[in-house]
């Protein structure tokens, strides 16, 4: 039986911000509710629109935002209101990713200097070993251990991330949120990366929660799919015994007719211009958020919230209409 590893218990986020035109400050919420398991040795793919919550999600499974509401856990325990004292052992089995390589490392610093502070800051080694453990996992990720020595600006956009990688996995953590690990990259180092992380994920056993806006990247990395919009999870889709095709949230039909077909003469007009514009999202918790754009929806959606429900075997949808 596969152990549940991270998981998240009807969380939510909401932040204050101020309105321009009243002056006053009003609250946004950025998660609502969202109740998501993650088992050892599985990657799942968290995938939605820019603003829909994704990395605030991310975020707070790795104890890097406190919730407003609900829980996050790992391996059982919660880790949302620990102290830093308590997080600290907790920390090297949690790591993350992040976006911009650019603006993890420290520009005083060489690229061994910057991974070497982050063993220092969970376990006691000498400075050989340091070293060691540095040049290592430079090596594992395709970089010659030399490059301890250069500074970030050194390095190019691909070299860098991968030192990015580098530096979140020197602990060997059981769980890597990965956020958006390959969206600056250009399309031979974004396939490189994203075997890159396979194969670490292989050899170290490595479980995943890959973040992205580019469903062409989730066969590629995840067993599982989740599609994010406005702060819920409307579809999961176990993609070890589905298809991505198999999708039937409309929201989700909607981002794969967006995908660019391999040949230009097959390509058809996004149909996501009409779901651009986020003012439009309801306020109301009593109603699916997706009614204002979809071009399903009934009576009902206006006014009862459509739950996450099993339609197949490994695949979940929150919809009236499916």
């Amino acid at each position: 039986m596969e152990v549940v590893l991270a998981e998240t218990l009807n969380i939510r986020k909401t932040y204050e911000k101020q309105n321009l035109f009243t002056k006053g400050r009003e609250q946004v919420s950025a998660v609502n509710g969202v109740s998501l398991k993650i088992r050892k040795g599985r990657s799942v793919g968290l995938i939605g629109e820019s603003g829909s919550g994704k990395s605030t999600l991310g975020r707070m499974m790795v104890g890097l935002e406190t919730p407003t509401e609900g829980q996050a856990l790992f391996q059982g325990q919660s880790i949302s209101n620990i102290s830093l004292r308590k997080m600290r052992p907790l920390r090297r089995n949690i790591q993350m990713i992040f976006q911009n390589s650019s603006s993890v490392f420290d520009t005083s610093y060489t690229v061994g200097e910057s991974i070497a502070e982050v063993i220092k800051n969970s376990e006691k080694v000498s400075k050989k070993e340091c070293l060691e453990k540095v040049e290592t996992i430079l090596e594992q990720v395709g970089l010659d251990a030399l490059y301890a020595q250069r500074y970030p600006k050194e390095l190019s956009g691909g070299q860098r991330q991968r030192a990015n990688i580098a530096r979140a996995l020197v602990l060997h953590p059981e769980f890597v949120v990965c956020d958006e690990p390959v969206s600056s990259l250009d399309y031979s180092l974004r396939k490189q990366i994203l075997t890159l992380l396979n194969d670490l994920r292989n050899k170290f056993g490595l479980t995943y929660l890959f973040i992205t806006h580019d469903l062409n990247c989730v066969p590629y990395v995840c067993d599982i799919m989740a599609i994010m919009y406005a702060g819920k999870i409307v579809e999961q889709i176990d993609l070890k015994k589905n298809s991505m095709q198999n999708a039937l949230h409309p929201y989700t039909n909607l981002l794969f007719s967006c995908i660019p077909a391999r040949v230009p003469a097959e390509r058809k007009k996004c149909t996501m211009e009409s779901i651009i514009d986020t003012t439009v999202i309801p306020d109301s918790k009593y109603c699916c958020r997706f009614f204002p754009r979809c071009p399903c929806c009934t009576e009902r959606c206006t006014s009862e919230e459509p739950l996450l429900k099993e339609v197949a075997s490994g695949h979940f949808v929150a919809c009236h209409i499916v």
